[in-house]
C-alpha cells in the first residue's frame, strides 16, 4: 500500500502511560510476553530484585486502564542483583509461559554466586484453567552457574526425533555461549552441548553482548549473528537438518558491538479473508534479510539482503552527532508503510528512527525523540489489545508506553480501505473479461 503516516512518527506518538523503577535496570532488563488470548504484557526488572509487569485491562467495555504490579518471584534472595530477564510462550495456541531470570549474589570472602532461575506453569493446573503470572512467579527451578551471565536469549532448536523445542542461550564472562534446555525425564533444566545444534556458536573466545537467530524456509535454514564486546561480529548461515555451516562471515570493529538484529526488510501481514490476485505482497524465497550491526561508539551499519549479497552490500546509518553511545535497537514498522524501520536508543537520552529509501537504497534519519534518561531497551507490541502496536521504551528511570495518534490511524485506514476497494473492483472486472 502506498499511503502511510507521514514524517514525524515519534512526535505523533502519544505517551499514554509511564511508571518509575525502584532502581535502574540495564539493556537486558525488559522482555515481552505475548498471550494467544490477546492480553500481552511486558516484564521489567530493576537491578535491586524488583520486577514489574504491565498490561492493559478494559473497564466498563470502553475504558482501557494500565495495570502495573510488582511480581514477587521466589528464589531471588536479599542482596541479589538481576542481570537479565527473558520470557516466551511455549506454544502459540496455549497459555504455557516460561520466564528466565539470571541473578548474581555476593557471598563471603569476595566471591559471587550466580544463578539462572526458570519459572513456568502450564495452563489448566489451577482451578480457573488459566495461567496466572503470580502463580508462575512462585514455581521456580534454579540452576547454579559457573560463570557470570550477561545476555539471556531464547530460540528454537529443530530435532528430527523431538521436533521443535525452545531453549535458552546465555552468554557468559567465560567467553562462551551456554545452551540450557528442559530435561523432560527429571522435569528440570540442564546445560546441554551446544555444538550439536549451534555449531556457529562454539569457539568464540569473546564476550557476546548480542545474539540474533532467524529461521527461514520452513525452519530448514538458519541465519545467526553475534556481536561481541571486543568488536567481533560473526554471521553464519546454517543448514538446520544437517547442522552444518553453509557460509560464515567474520568482521572485526575497534569498539564494542552492543546490539545485532537480523530482520526482514518488509513487514507483511497475511490477510486470509482476501484471495485476490495482486493483493498483498509476494513471498520471497529466500526472504530479503538485512542485518543491523550497532557499534556502541562508531557508526551503525546495515548489511543489505545478506542471503543474496553476503556481507558485501553495506549501508552506514547517518551519524548521530550529539550521541556518545548507542545502547539498544528495535526493528518496527513504526510508520505503517509495510517496510521496517530501525530504532536506536542512546545514552544521550534519545530515540532515533531510520527509514529505508528504495529509490536510492539508503537509510535516512526519519525522526527522533528526547526522553528523561538513557534509553536501555525498546519493544514494539500490541499492549492495549486494540490491534495496533505500541512502542515501549525502557529508560534508566522508568518505562514509557507510546501509542499512535488515533485520528491519524483512522485517516490512514480510510485511505487504505479506499485503495483496497479500487484494487478489488479492478481485479473482479479483469476476471470477468
Amino acid at each position: 500500500m502506498g499511503s502511510r503516516i507521514q514524517k514525524g512518527e515519534l512526535g505523533s506518538l502519544i505517551n499514554i502511560h509511564w511508571f518509575p523503577l525502584a532502581s535502574q535496570g540495564n539493556v537486558y532488563s525488559m522482555s515481552k510476553l505475548c498471550s494467544p488470548s490477546g492480553v500481552n504484557r511486558i516484564l521489567v526488572a530493576s537491578l535491586k530484585r524488583r520486577i514489574y509487569s504491565c498490561e492493559y485491562h478494559r473497564v466498563n467495555d470502553d475504558v482501557l486502564r494500565p495495570l502495573v504490579k510488582e511480581l514477587l518471584f521466589t528464589y531471588i534472595p536479599n542482596g541479589a542483583e538481576i542481570i537479565s530477564i527473558d520470557a516466551f510462550n511455549k506454544q502459540p495456541h496455549d497459555e504455557e509461559f516460561t520466564i528466565g531470570i539470571t541473578i548474581i549474589k555476593p557471598s563471603g570472602e569476595g566471591t559471587v554466586e550466580r544463578y539462572l532461575n526458570i519459572y513456568s506453569e502450564t495452563a489448566g493446573d489451577g482451578e480457573s484453567g488459566e495461567t496466572s503470572i503470580e502463580t508462575i512467579a512462585q514455581n521456580c527451578l534454579s540452576m547454579e552457574l559457573t560463570y557470570t551471565p550477561y545476555l539471556l536469549y531464547h530460540t528454537l532448536i529443530c530435532d528430527r526425533e523431538i521436533g521443535e523445542e525452545i531453549v535458552w542461550l546465555i552468554s557468559g564472562n567465560d567467553n562462551q555461549i551456554h545452551m540450557i534446555r528442559e530435561d523432560k525425564l527429571t522435569h528440570g533444566y540442564v546445560e546441554s552441548r551446544i555444538d550439536k545444534y549451534f555449531p556457529e556458536l562454539i569457539n568464540l573466545q569473546a564476550l557476546v553482548l548480542g545474539i540474533s537467530v532467524y529461521y527461514y524456509q520452513d525452519n530448514k535454514m538458519r541465519l545467526t549473528a553475534i556481536g561481541c564486546e571486543c568488536g567481533l561480529v560473526r554471521v553464519t548461515q546454517v543448514d538446520v537438518e544437517s547442522s552444518k555451516v553453509v557460509k560464515e562471515w567474520v568482521l572485526r570493529y575497534d569498539r564494542p558491538v552492543s546490539s545485532v538484529q537480523i530482520f526482514s526488510r518488509y513487514n507483511s501481514v497475511p490477510c486470509d479473508f482476501i484471495r485476490t490476485e495482486g493483493v498483498g505482497g509476494k513471498r520471497e524465497d529466500p526472504p530479503i534479510l538485512d542485518i543491523l550491526i550497532v557499534n556502541a561508539i562508531n557508526s551503525t551499519i546495515v548489511f543489505m539482503d545478506v542471503l543474496r549479497s553476503g556481507m558485501k552490500n553495506q549501508a552506514i546509518l547517518p551519524s548521530l552527532e550529539a550521541t556518545d553511545c548507542t545502547l539498544s535497537s528495535c526493528i518496527a514498522d513504526i510508520n505503517m508503510d509495510s517496510v521496517n524501520e530501525i530504532l536506536l536508543g542512546t545514552y544521550s537520552q534519545e530515540v532515533f528512527v531510520f527509514s529505508f529509501s528504495s529509490q536510492n537504497s539508503s537509510w535516512t534519519l526519519l525522526d527522533k525523540r528526547k526522553f528523561d534518561a538513557p534509553v536501555h531497551s525498546m519493544c514494539y507490541l500490541d499492549l492495549t489489545g486494540d490491534g495496533m502496536k505500541e512502542l515501549v521504551v525502557l529508560t534508566q528511570r522508568g518505562v514509557y508506553i507510546l501509542q499512535h495518534d488515533q485520528i491519524k490511524v483512522n485517516r490512514l485506514l480510510e485511505e487504505r480501505m479506499k485503495e483496497l476497494t479500487i484494487r478489488l473492483s479492478k481485479s473482479s472486472q479483469d476476471q470477468e473479461t
